[in-house]
């Protein structure tokens, strides 16, 4: 199991309790069909770009993933050379950072200087490449930075969106094809050896190619006739193959298809290709982005060539590949729909709506992912409650920009939940998110909406009152500055991003809100009482982690031992997952201040005889112990 321990120390009014938060990476699995993914909770990645060495000497192909935050991620192949495992060790490469050269990562291993270990190449979002030195071995990998950016025999830098190192004139040194962001292809050929590079412009925009923005180039001997044929991903999900018509020693590249296979990933399509079955065939792997199409979820594909090595033939196996990803901007949201008793996961993005079924236990769950598009849904957030009196969670949705509230009653069909409108309520705002909880104990949930009325001011935490009763709610506006925490909130405007949870178990919701500045999760403690809430905010950093990207909250006692864990969702796509690891045992009620007022008292007979009873009545509710 991989895990992250984070340790939250939440301070109260009349005691401290230390909280402990561990982030998991892969305790919980998830299936994709059969497939069950190694690093499920990542978070997912934008623009990923795979890349694969036998980084330990092992036999087997490691697999490293540069992805929009500048670092790589490393799954460390513990199978074989014919049946992968994956695992990620995250930590293992944190060094590599090209974040400050802006934007996403995109790295290529080498043995730059022939001594046996490989060396790496990381282009950036700025076409700079920076180059990290191995000074470990084959086995212990030890990178340092050997040049910040990469430059040419002149002195001039690469602007290289992503480089790919090959042999090309067959001369025994690796020589470099530079793909650009405008769509072209430049080539540096390797005037050095194979232990000291040096790198002489060619070639600007090779043989006329262009793909149109952001080309990403694989080069790979697909028909095994000895040369290097040319694969293109462009920033529209596709892929153009150039084949290789000259010899060894001279390219000569000529189109053969501008969407190869019909493959359209998204966006930012960046093949790489490795024989991960040790078949004798070079199969597919396709990092990829979800910038402008929502619609087609996950981090990286793979595709297996059921061909030959002549005759290459590929088949889409997997388009979750490594870890969870819905595409874009995803919510997570917990509920029993099915009521059998554990916490199914639902995930929203900005199209849709998806659903993970629990096939496990209360304590132990185990997620398959039903379906990326169970309804679609405008861009906004979701959440579960009971509309109509019947065991089944029902659906409420909120319309990020329309801030339209739409109701839904659950039922099933064949298994799969279905929703079905029942009616609206119009707001006038853009709704960031919407968190339900009974915040006055009655039982019934009220609802807080986090948003502005007019972009970038009037920012608004709105409450609304539940008027109804259990299982058949009736909403009513009262405050666009609930409890007057929008002025105290106003510098993590323009996005409030509201969620009620009771964080220190003492049967009160507290209220937890997003930094978009920071980055950083805000913890507002309930200081009043269950029937009375009163806010203070009493940590800056809750879960004591920087979550880059816009992350939203969701939460549910996920192992059912009696504190609430927390997933968030992330702009990627992705989900962290961090349990509840305090020690639950230590933990006293919490007990509220009040100012005391007089009890009501009474006499029961009056006047009194030997039987007589005192009732009296508290002025409020109260723990004893």
């Amino acid at each position: 199991m991989r895990f992250l321990l984070i340790l939250l120390f939440i301070p109260t009014l009349l005691q401290a309790q230390e909280f402990q938060f561990r982030q998991e990476l892969d305790s919980i699995q998830v299936w994709d069909g059969e497939y069950q993914m190694p690093a499920p909770w990542t978070g997912g990645y934008a623009q990923s770009s795979p890349d694969f060495c036998d980084i330990d000497e092992d036999s087997d192909q490691d697999l490293f993933v540069g992805n929009g935050t500048g670092m790589i991620s490393f799954y460390r192949n513990e199978g074989n050379s014919s049946l992968p495992v994956f695992n990620l060790e995250e930590e293992a490469f944190s060094i590599i950072n090209v974040s400050n050269l802006m934007g996403w990562s995109k790295p290529v291993f080498w043995d730059m200087d022939a001594d046996g270990d490989f060396d790496l190449f990381v282009g950036s979002g700025r076409s700079l490449v920076r180059v990290y030195e191995n000074i470990g071995s084959a086995v212990t990998p030890d990178y340092i930075v050997f040049e910040d950016t990469l430059k040419d025999a002149n002195g001039n830098w690469f602007y290289c969106d992503r480089p790919q190192f090959v042999d090309i004139d067959d001369d025994g040194d690796q020589d470099l094809f530079c793909g650009r962001f405008p769509g072209t292809i430049d080539f540096y050929r390797n005037i050095g050896d194979s232990t000291h590079y040096i790198f002489q412009l060619e070639q600007l925009g090779i043989q006329g190619i262009d793909v149109g923005y952001s080309s990403a180039p694989a080069m790979v001997d697909i028909d095994s006739d000895g040369d290097y044929d040319l694969f293109i991903g462009n920033k529209y999900g596709k892929i153009y193959f150039y084949r290789n018509d000259g010899t060894p020693q001279q390219y000569d590249f000529t189109l053969v298809s501008n969407n190869w296979f019909g493959i359209d990933v998204g966006d930012y399509a960046s093949p790489e290709f490795c024989d991960i079955d040790a078949d004798g065939d070079y199969d597919l792997f396709i990092g990829k982005d979800n910038d402008l199409t929502y619609d087609i979820p996950g981090a990286m594909q793979y595709w297996e060539n059921t061909g030959t090595p002549q005759n290459c033939n590929f088949v889409q196996r997997n388009q979750n590949y490594l870890t969870f990803d819905a595409g874009n901007s995803c919510t997570p949201v917990l509920c029993d729909i099915d009521s059998d008793e554990d916490l199914d996961l639902f995930f929203s993005t900005n199209a849709q709506l998806g659903w993970m079924r629990n096939n496990g236990t209360p304590q132990n769950p185990d997620f398959e992912i039903r379906t990326f598009n169970l309804m679609e849904l405008s861009p906004g957030s979701c959440q579960f409650t009971n509309l109509d009196g019947d065991a089944i969670p029902d659906l409420i949705t909120a319309g990020g920009w329309s801030g339209l509230i739409t109701y839904y009653r659950t039922r099933f069909n064949n298994g799969n939940p279905e929703f079905v409108e029942i009616g609206e309520m119009d707001t006038p705002y853009a709704i960031n998110q919407m968190t339900l909880g009974d915040v006055d104990s009655d039982g019934a949930d009220e609802m807080v909406l986090g948003g502005y009325l007019t972009y970038p001011s009037s920012p608004i935490l709105a409450y609304y009152e539940n008027s109804g009763s259990p299982g058949y709610p009736n909403f009513t506006f009262v405050t666009s500055n609930w409890q007057n925490l929008v002025d105290s909130m106003i510098w993590l405007f323009p996005v409030l991003i509201p969620t009620l949870i009771d964080v220190d178990m003492d049967n009160d919701l507290d209220l937890l809100m997003v930094n978009y500045d920071t980055n950083t999760v805000f913890l507002y403690t309930n200081i009043g009482s269950p029937q009375s809430p009163q806010f203070q905010l009493t940590s800056q950093n809750f879960l004591n982690e920087v979550m880059p990207n816009e992350p939203a909250l969701g939460y549910g006692d996920i192992d059912a031992d009696g504190d609430m864990d927390i997933f968030t969702g992330h702009y990627q796509g992705g989900i962290k997952f961090f349990r509840n690891v305090t020690d639950t045992s230590a933990i006293k009620p919490y007990l509220k201040p009040f100012t005391p007022t007089e009890p009501t008292l009474s006499l029961f007979p009056n006047p009194s005889n030997a039987g007589a009873v005192v009732r009296f009545t508290l002025p409020g509710a109260g723990w004893w112990w």
